[in-house]
Formats: structure tokens, sequence, C-alpha cells
């Protein structure tokens, strides 16, 4: 990129071709274009060398190397090879008579001396060189590794945005929530409907919305609602800066380690004494709920209310109450009048309480250190 930055100092040559094709395309033409010019310019003795070796310099300085992907780290690191050599041949050129030759005389007295030093810079430069290129090509691998890895996006439009002032587990959350003295946080709040329910209850309620509209929504009825991720908007609170959080079913299908980092976010900005109140579905209640497009790509999957115990247990957070809840999965009973009936629409009841069970539950948990 060196080349290319002294072309574009000195004199860019104007781009042929077409501007609407294919974008890289036509940049490769361009600096193609400015090569060619530079090796032109060079050739005619229009560029000395030092000249361009400040303009190396320069772009090394302030190009905001990696902004263009893994070619700009390439480019940044051909300037890092081409640094690595010092030049120990001092211009003797002056305007003065008798300059050139003192110049002359003083370089090959010292010639020795700076001999001596260049080979150990070089040295020194050229093993940095290298171990460069080994972090680039393991930086490119990992790169390639983690976007194989990476899941598809889950389209907004398949996320169902949430009214949990008019779900069953709202009046649990009011209840537990009440008592506290301070602010209280519902994330992913959607219209904010639980928000205006624990308000009304005296709460100092607010919520956090990704969704713009369903934000925007409540900010119209007049709700203390910001349009923000809930993760970024913990990063802002103070610790123990909460006295209450609700954390929303949403959380169920996050990545493990989002959800991780989330828990440990929300545990450490609450107050001792907070309380947090999380709603989740039940792993059956999930896979018979969720949207066909949510369920495939989602990250993550719902936990069991044990396994929700243990994880809050690590971040200080002990379960006060758990409340099963929501719709429960149904089996057709047998018609009363076939023989034998009774005993069978008993044993689906069973099969019913045993293996379907609620669709949803909510842990209420309070920070105890």
């Amino acid at each position: 990129m060196g080349a290319g930055a002294v072309g574009i100092v000195t004199a860019m040559p104007e781009a042929s071709g077409d501007t609407t094709s294919e974008p890289t395309a036509y940049l490769q033409q361009v600096m193609a274009e400015i090569d060619a010019e530079v090796a032109r310019r060079r050739a005619s003795g229009d560029l000395p060398a030092g000249l361009e070796r400040e303009l190396d310099e320069l772009f090394l300085e302030f190009a905001p190397v990696g902004a263009q992907g893994q070619s700009r780290l390439r480019e940044a690191l051909s300037l890092v090879d081409g640094a690595a050599f010092v030049d120990i041949a001092v211009p003797v050129a002056s305007d003065k008579r008798a300059g050139r030759y003192i110049k002359r005389a003083v370089r090959g007295f010292t010639r020795f001396y700076f001999d001596f030093v260049v080979h150990q810079i070089v040295r020194f430069a050229w093993a940095v060189s290298r171990l460069a290129h080994q972090l680039v090509d393991r930086l490119e691998r990992v790169e390639s590794e983690i976007d194989a890895l990476r899941p598809v996006p889950v389209p907004a439009e398949a996320v169902p945005v949430a009214d949990d002032g008019d779900a069953w587990w709202a009046p649990v959350a009011v209840k537990a929530l009440t008592p506290v003295a301070g602010r209280v946080l519902h994330a992913e709040c959607g219209t904010g409907s639980l928000v205006a329910a624990l308000q009304a209850a005296g709460v100092d309620a607010y919520g956090v919305e990704p969704s713009q509209p369903a934000a925007e929504a409540a900010v119209a009825a007049g709700l203390d609602v910001r349009g923000e991720q809930a993760e970024e908007h913990l990063g802002v609170v103070p610790d123990e800066g909460l006295a209450g959080i609700v954390m929303p079913a949403s959380l169920q299908w996050c990545a493990p380690t989002e959800r991780a980092q989330l828990v440990a976010l929300a545990a450490s900005r609450l107050a001792v004494g907070g309380v947090l109140v999380l709603h989740s579905s039940t792993p059956a209640g999930w896979l018979r709920r969720a949207p066909t497009l949510l369920a495939d790509l989602a990250p993550g999957r719902p936990l069991h209310a044990d396994t929700w115990a243990h994880l809050l247990a690590g971040h200080g957070l002990t379960v006060t109450e758990t409340v099963p809840g929501g719709s429960t999965g149904t089996v057709e009973r047998v018609d009363a009048a076939l023989p034998g009936a009774a005993s069978i629409n008993a044993v689906i009841e069973l099969v019913e309480q045993s293996l379907l069970g609620p669709d949803d539950y909510v842990l209420v948990a309070s920070r105890e250190q």
C-alpha cells in the first residue's frame, strides 16, 4: 500500500472505466492505475526514496488498520516488512562546495559503527515482522473458525413482542417487587404493560426494549421506557444500583455465553437484598409454543427451573419461590362410553402431569451477598 499512498499524495491518475461496476473490481482497477503511475514516476526520478519512506511511515501511523478487513491488515503488514530494512547509505549531497566531501568522509569513518548497530536492529525488526506474520495467520484462521460457528441471525419478525402486563405471572412479579425500595428495571419490557402495573403498585419501575416500535408505544403511553438492549443498559448502571430486575422469557434463547454474561451483569447491578424475577418457558413448553423459525434458528434453548437456581446461586442469588404456570400440554381423552375409558383417561392424565406439565414458570430470587 506504500506505493498507493505515494501515488495518491503525489498525483493520483484519473481512473478509467465504468464506476457503476462491481465495487471490488473497480477498486482493484484504480489501485492498479495508481501503482502504474507510481512506478513510472519512480523510474523517472520524481519520487526520491526518502519521500516514499516518509509517506509509508505516515500511512502506518494514521491509516485505520483493519477498517477494510483482512486485506487492509495484510497491507499494513507489508509496510512493516518494508520498514524492517535499515539503509545505512546516508545521502552525501550538499549545497556547500566542501559539504559533499565532508559528509562522505564522515560516512566512511562511522560506517563500521553503524554496520554493527544496524545489523542488530535489522535482525530484531525481521524477527518482529515474522512474529507479526504468524499472528496474522493465526488470527485469520480463528476468524474463519468463528465465522463458521456463528449462528444464522434470527429475523426480527420472528421474535414476538411481549405484553407481560397481561401474562399469568405478572401478579407474581408485582407481589415480589412491591416491598423493594429503589429502582426496578424490566428488561425487554415490550410495550411496557408490566412497567405500568408495577408503577400502579407504587414501584419505581422503568424498562428497556430493543424493538423501537414497542418502545415508542410505551413512551407514548407515558412510561419510562428506553429503546436499548438490556445488556447495553446494564453496562452503564452502577454496581448495586437497582433494587429489582425483571428478566423476560426472551432470555431463554440467548446463546449460552451471552446468557451467562447477562445474568452475571444483572446480579452485580442488584443491591444486597434486591429481588430478581425471572420468567422462562419450560423446555417442553418451548418446543410446543415457539414459532418454528425462532425455535430452529435460536442460538440457545430454555433451561429447567433447577438449572436456573444452580446458575443464580453462583452469583449470590437464592431462589425463594418457583411458580409454575401457563397452559399445560394436553392429550385427547378417550370417549367415556368406551369400555375401560376411565382407566385409559387416568393414565393419559398421569402422562400429562409427568411429561407435559406447564409451559412456563417464574423464579423469584434474592441477592444475599
